[in-house]
């Protein structure tokens, strides 16, 4: 029975990594490893938890029905069924008519097997795909009914909270971003705080609070000096610390 956690753990791994690919290009490159020290905090029983605590028949029969859907999903859409990266279609019509598909079969295993890892998971990519139709309010609202159902859980709070920033990022809504990314920013034990909390102060920035900028500037070159980010990025920390106090 070893391989169903490992198999369970593997699709934890996996959406972490797609999140990571669809936050930011710099992690990819050049932050692997802290990549890496995240998924070993949330696939730990003291990261995850309740999600975790019993490998029970539940989180299995929920393991599996992500995966089921998962595996479809991509397949649907032209790659392979392990594939982390999913192509898109030559034909807009016909993604979009996958896409919802396989958003409300993502909905569906989050309802069926609530309070398991799958769920999350299932409720994440349920957000993203409403996400890729242009549909970043109810992305939004999916991904805030996750963060209730999670409980005491920091990290896939915060993973959350880091997905809603990007979502009102996109979208050009900077003080709701940096609030979203602030919160996620907020949980001690998340490795990737530090880079939520630098694109707060930018979002800050760009919504006009600079004395929040520079805040949260300042804290993050304090907390972690050694914190490898965009070269653009950096500058416009770097500019905000020099902003005087009023």
């Amino acid at each position: 029975m070893a391989h169903k956690p490992e198999h369970e753990q593997s699709h934890v791994i996996e959406e972490i990594e797609d999140l990571a690919e669809r936050g930011a290009q710099w992690i990819r490159d050049h932050l692997a490893l802290t990549i890496t020290t995240l998924v070993v905090v949330l696939i730990t029983a003291a990261g995850v938890g309740a999600f975790a605590a019993h490998r029970t028949h539940e989180a299995q029969a929920a393991s599996n029905a992500f995966d089921r859907v998962a595996t479809e999903y991509r397949k649907a859409m032209g790659a392979d069924p392990d594939a982390l990266e999913v192509p898109e279609l030559a034909n807009p019509d016909a993604a979009a008519r996958i896409q919802s598909e396989f958003a409300e079969q993502f909905a569906a295993v989050a309802e069926e097997h609530s309070g398991t890892v799958a769920a999350a998971l299932a409720r994440l990519e349920q957000g993203n795909l409403a996400a890729a139709a242009g549909q970043t309010d109810a992305a939004i609202e999916i991904w805030q009914g996750a963060i209730e159902e999670l409980g005491g859980n920091p990290n896939f709070r915060a993973i959350l909270e880091q997905r809603i920033g990007q979502a009102y990022d996109d979208a050009g809504r900077w003080l709701e971003a940096a609030e979203s990314y602030e919160k996620a920013g907020a949980a001690e034990d998340y490795p990737l705080r530090h880079w939520a909390l630098a694109q707060a102060a930018r979002c800050f920035q760009q919504a006009g609070e600079l004395e929040r900028a520079r805040e949260l500037a300042l804290r993050v070159s304090t907390e972690a000096p050694d914190l490898m980010l965009p070269p653009h990025l950096s500058t416009m920390l770097a500019e905000l610390r020099q902003v005087q106090a009023p």
